[in-house]
């Protein structure tokens, strides 16, 4: 079956399909080997083990309906079974997985588990390294080897994998019962493939109106994924090479395009553009990427670049990063005082419930430290109450906030809702004075004089009656931290869990902030 083919089954018109073929034979290649995913380390001379039996790892949680989740988190004996799983579609050199790593965990107690796995590749022949997304999905009683069944007969991942020339899209492990989907294969995000090979022709004229007045034709197309949470979605970095036809002028520029599984991306484009328009009329203190266009039938969004350097690139580089952190903070502070139209809640009940799955799963994990982490959530709570909702990020870190002259810009507002506003503070606070606990570290000295500062300006523009729930929301924050150290099973991430456990209960006893 043709490329044009498969783009129908898609939902994809057949007359545009000649055009994406082309440009997945010509552009597939170079990006997959670019994967923008947190790089590893490669290992010098790493001998091969022989295959075991891959029942016999140990335990790390525990599920009695899943019990192949203690050899998933064994990351050499996975990467030992992705070394003799994972295959090349069509005609491909050897390659090498050198390294394993867990970028992303979805678990639901006695019904599934889902796990992202990064994987660093070498093909010695070649002389090149790139990193690959691999995703596996455990499912209870059967289900798993009967949606892999089920794949099988679409026949859909074969004829994806035969227009992009990649690995064979999705695979069975029958000694886990683990199907295996490699990215951009998505069954849940249909679209990623397609846009994998460059913008959609609907799409094209909404890209090229960007550059301004002239007769622009697009030159080249550069696609690189940025980000990836399987089921859920993805984000991809598209650079497109432009030449005015009148002048020969050539310019660069660059937009993101994110996929959704469901309906999420519209509500986003919504807020962006409500977002845009406030900052065009100079109604609050910051930027957004300019939103573009939403694409109903692929759930997908486009929007231009934030420009600017982040604040995370700002702290590892400066040694006094408070001027721009104090700037931070009142912009944040304008978004959580200002009046914003969304239809997403995150209430008190919705919060508790999170910290007391989240507990649940530290306990589980370090059961030494049960009785400390059952107290902590029970206090955090205990005192939660209900307060005037206001516009919240709550996904706010210090990548996505950008610096671009005197201006900040704000970036990734998928989780933007209407919450307790000082969320956002503790979150980022959290992640600031506990970044050498963190996966991304950051120095020590300079992270807790930009939290303190951000502290500091953010709380001279909020009414102050916010600043008392700082101690509680902060300690909630640091238990979710917890839990990232957790999953990504960073080394000592025991001590590391025991120690952020301990910043809880300083929060709450009012010796933090």
């Amino acid at each position: 079956m043709k490329i044009r083919d498969v783009l129908a089954r898609l939902k994809i018109r057949t007359s545009t399909a000649r055009t994406l073929a082309r440009r997945a034979r010509k552009l597939w290649r170079p990006h997959i080997q670019r994967l923008s995913v947190p790089p590893a380390s490669p290992s010098q001379g790493r001998p091969t083990r022989d295959p075991v039996d891959i029942m016999s790892a140990e335990p790390f949680l525990t599920d009695s309906s899943l019990p192949q989740l203690k050899a998933t988190r064994d990351l050499e004996l996975m990467r030992d079974v992705f070394q003799r799983h994972l295959r090349p579609h069509g005609e491909e050199g050897a390659y090498q997985i050198r390294e394993c790593s867990i970028s992303h965990v979805r678990h639901r107690h006695g019904k599934r588990c889902m796990l992202q796995y990064t994987l660093r590749l070498a093909e010695p022949d070649a002389g090149r390294e790139w990193s690959q997304w691999v995703t596996g999905v455990i499912l209870t009683e059967g289900r798993t080897q009967r949606r892999w069944e089920k794949l099988q007969r679409s026949h859909l991942g074969e004829e994806i994998a035969d227009a992009l020339q990649t690995f064979t899209p999705f695979f069975y492990i029958p000694e886990l019962d683990m199907l295996v989907q490699v990215f951009p294969y998505d069954h849940q995000l249909p679209a990623l493939p397609l846009l994998m090979a460059g913008p959609p022709p609907e799409l094209e004229p909404l890209l090229l109106a960007r550059f301004g007045p002239g007769d622009w034709q697009a030159e080249a197309w550069n696609v690189e994924p940025v980000r990836y949470l399987a089921g859920r979605r993805a984000t991809l970095r598209l650079t497109v090479l432009a030449r005015d036809a009148a002048t020969g002028r050539a310019e660069e520029r660059r937009f993101y395009v994110k996929v959704y599984n469901d309906e999420e991306g519209e509500q986003t484009h919504q807020v962006l553009q409500e977002l845009w328009d406030k900052a065009n009329a100079g109604d609050v203190d910051f930027t957004v990427g300019r939103p573009i266009a939403y694409l109903s039938e692929r759930r997908t969004l486009i929007q231009e670049e934030s420009p600017g350097v982040s604040l995370q690139e700002i702290l590892l580089r400066e040694e006094d990063a408070t001027p721009v952190v104090r700037k931070a903070a009142k912009a944040l502070a304008a978004l959580h005082l200002g009046h914003m139209t969304t239809p997403r809640r995150h209430r008190l009940q919705d919060e508790a419930a999170a910290l007391e799955r989240k507990g649940k799963l530290l306990q589980q994990a370090c059961p030494h430290l049960g009785s400390e982490i059952e107290e902590t959530v029970g206090a955090i709570v205990a005192g939660l109450e209900e307060v005037p909702l206001a516009p919240t990020h709550l996904d706010l870190k210090p990548p996505h906030i950008f610096l671009d002259g005197d201006q900040i810009g704000l970036i990734d507002f998928d989780s933007f809702a209407e919450s307790d506003p000082v969320r956002d503070v503790s979150r980022l606070l959290a992640l600031l004075a506990n970044t050498t606990l963190t996966w991304r570290p950051l120095p020590q000295e300079s992270a807790w004089q930009a939290a303190r500062a951000f502290a500091e300006e953010y709380f001279a523009h909020v009414p102050e009656s916010w600043r008392v729930r700082l101690p509680l929301h902060y300690a909630g924050a640091v238990l979710k931290l917890a839990t990232g150290v957790l999953w990504s099973q960073v080394p000592g991430w025991t001590d590391k869990i025991e120690a952020l456990v301990g910043e809880a209960k300083e929060s709450l006893a009012g010796r933090v902030w």
